[in-house]
């Protein structure tokens, strides 16, 4: 490899292919290096593979995706690399160099039919986005690839890429019992950020303008129900006339350069279409043919093409650096797919001179994944935060203030999200039991299901407004006498007997916290409640005056997506 190979490595990069080497080199055992996206993954994966061409080592590089497979293979032979492609999509299916790009698929099919190019003996396999290995079913194309070249050369290496080391929903890809038993990188994308890197993203949400997927279920795949998807579209055919107005209102007001809409279904795709400038607009599909597809990026890079629709395929292997948008009107169970997807959007561009990358939520999905400790998305849920909504509750772990609806702490402790729930659910698999946030339908940890008691409380819901009867009530107060809150629970069932759990939480240390505090707890469930005014912020006087408060008979709560919010007590 020559200098200006080496010269363009930037130090963090550097480092991580040092740290790929010793760990190869350790034992046989499966690497994973973890780099962000913008990180440069293909470029340090070009160097790894150009160091194994000169040593006279064969490699072959995975990755499931077509568009990435084209985009390696280019950046290896810039780089001065010999390189092949084997990819059915492409039309390529070439193996005579050291070095082969190709697609699971068309290696399997290789495999299968015992083309040449499976008994070929590879010294190590790189498999690019690599949290795309299902590792737990032994038939997946990647784990019979891995296990058909590793019989034919048990000494062979095997070293995994992603920018997302967990899959689905954050089932973890490295430990004792999965594939990778190392990592090594760690570029994370808000050290990226820091570093100057990566553009720092800015969330927007408008609350009156968000599709409500709420209710999709989930199907057995871990995915949303199509049809439920598609019902939910077409009742909100209006909402997303107005959506799409108010991205070509952002888009022309804010001088944005460009914005990767993702919609739903196809139908959704070609309805948003109809809604946005048809002369700087494009649609990319599954189906759309490459060279249109290759034409439409090109043309996106040049800045013809201004609005980019698509469903899900805009997430990998898609580099426009000028776009500085994303607009979401589709939501995802995967938070890997969101975290790739609002990556498309972070990447510097110095023709543009791009300050700044704006993420625009129709769908929910910041508010659907805020379970996770992921430091974007609670930048996202700290910047989305209603105004408005006073900072009353203060979590006795790490003492950072949160409004009165809040249901896990977004405060930083030891540089990760501080893991204190004002509100959850349990993982229902006792071998795992790890808080979940109310909002979750899969544990974050396990996977397992887990059911929502308030869910079957919704389904008797009228007009947003629901009367329950308050079977039993819980008052509690935590914390030190400087730092005190106030949890309070009601078990109640609604006039189908169905019963859900419905909180409070409250925390008088200022004067907004105090004010909340008496006005929508003291006052109503205190007689003399102007008598306990003045000592609200002592914590041995709340407990007194706890022992005394009336319970409600019944309340009027409102759902609030998967939250019921009491709007009235009747006692």
């Amino acid at each position: 490899m020559g200098d200006g190979f080496i010269k363009s490595l930037r130090p963090y990069q550097q480092q991580a292919i040092n740290e790929c080497w010793d760990a190869l080199k350790k034992d046989d055992n499966p690497v994973l290096l973890m780099a962000s996206v913008g990180a440069g993954k293909s470029l340090m994966l070009s160097h790894i593979l150009l160091s194994m061409q000169q040593a006279g080592k064969k490699s072959l590089c995975l990755v499931n995706n077509a568009e990435l497979v084209r985009n390696n293979f280019e950046t290896c032979i810039n780089y001065s690399g010999k390189a092949s492609i084997y990819c059915a999509a492409l039309k390529i299916k070439n193996y005579e160099e050291s070095i082969i790009f190709a697609t699971p698929q068309s290696i399997i099919n290789a495999i299968d039919k015992k083309e040449p190019i499976s008994h070929i003996i590879f010294n190590i396999i790189i498999v690019d986005e690599a949290h795309a290995i299902n590792y737990l079913n032994d038939q997946s194309a990647f784990m019979r690839i891995l296990r058909h070249y590793k019989y034919q050369y048990p000494a062979m290496r095997v070293l995994g890429a992603t920018g997302t080391n967990f899959r689905f929903k954050g089932s973890q890809i490295v430990g004792k019992d999965c594939l990778f038993q190392s990592q090594v990188g760690n570029i994370s994308t808000e050290s990226l950020i820091e570093e100057g890197y990566l553009i720092k993203p800015y969330f927007e949400i408008d609350k009156n303008l968000i599709i409500d997927f709420s209710k999709v279920k989930i199907n057995s795949n871990g995915q949303f129900d199509k049809k439920q998807l598609e019902e939910v579209i077409s009742e909100n055919a209006r909402l997303t006339e107005l959506i799409c107005h108010q991205i070509i209102h952002i888009m022309e007001n804010q001088s944005r350069k460009g914005v990767f809409i993702f919609a739903t279904t196809k139908k959704h795709a070609w309805e948003i279409m109809n809604h946005l400038p048809g002369n700087e607009s494009a649609l990319i599909l599954g189906e759309t043919p490459q060279h249109e597809r290759t034409e439409i990026l090109e043309r996106a890079r040049q800045g013809s093409i201004r609005y980019l629709v698509n469903i899900a395929i805009i997430s990998v292997g898609v580099d426009v650096p000028s776009f500085d948008t994303i607009a979401y009107l589709r939501p995802t169970e995967s938070l890997v797919l969101l975290i790739q997807t609002m990556g498309r959007g972070l990447r510097l561009c110095a023709r543009t001179q791009k300050k700044d990358a704006l993420i625009l939520d129709f769908a929910g999905n910041i508010e659907r994944h805020q379970d996770w400790g992921n430091p974007i998305l609670l930048d996202a849920l700290k910047q989305t935060i209603n105004k408005d909504k006073p900072f009353v509750i203060l979590c006795p772990a790490c003492q950072e203030l949160n409004t009165e609806y809040a249901r896990r702490c977004i405060g930083i402790k030891n540089q990760v999200r501080c893991d204190y729930y004002f509100e959850f659910k349990s993982c229902p698999n006792a071998a795992c039991g790890i808080k979940n946030d109310i909002s979750v339908r899969h544990c974050r940890e396990c996977e397992e299901e887990i059911i929502n008691p308030n869910d079957k409380l919704h389904l008797s819901l009228k007009n947003n407004l629901l009367t329950l009867k308050v079977l039993e009530s819980q008052y509690s107060i935590s914390g030190t006498q400087r730092g005190f809150r106030v949890s309070v629970q009601y078990k109640c069932s609604d006039e189908t007997g169905r019963t859900g759990t419905v909180f409070e939480h409250y925390t008088p240390v200022n004067a907004n916290s105090l004010r909340v505090f008496y006005g929508k707890f003291v006052k109503q469930h205190c007689k003399d409640s102007s008598k306990w005014y003045r000592h609200l912020q002592n914590k041995n006087k709340v407990e007194e005056m706890l022992r005394t408060v009336a319970t409600p008979v019944t309340l009027l709560v409102a759902a609030n997506r998967e939250r019921l919010m009491i709007k009235r007590k009747v006692f």
